[in-house]
């Protein structure tokens, strides 16, 4: 065997836009545009490249996340 196949699994720190469009399931062209507008998805510039941690997109997307919670039960109007 060679050393290479004992090293283990390493997670990446930063991926590019390609592969976090993927996990979040939008398009590179919608990253793009979010990087020129509302910023919504955490990004680096690294030289020339864009690389996205993806522990930080989900923490952002999870504070903007809507609905699933439960509603509150409004009381209906005396009659």
């Amino acid at each position: 065997m060679s050393q290479l196949e004992h090293r283990p699994a390493v997670e990446p720190i930063a991926v590019d836009e390609t592969a976090c469009a993927a996990a979040i399931g939008m398009s590179v062209a919608w990253l793009r545009k979010d990087r020129r507008g509302a910023r919504l998805v955490p990004f680096y510039r690294l030289g020339g490249s864009v690389r996205y941690n993806l522990a930080r997109v989900r923490e952002a997307l999870g504070a903007v996340e809507e609905g699933g919670g439960k509603r509150a039960v409004r009381a209906k109007a005396a009659a």
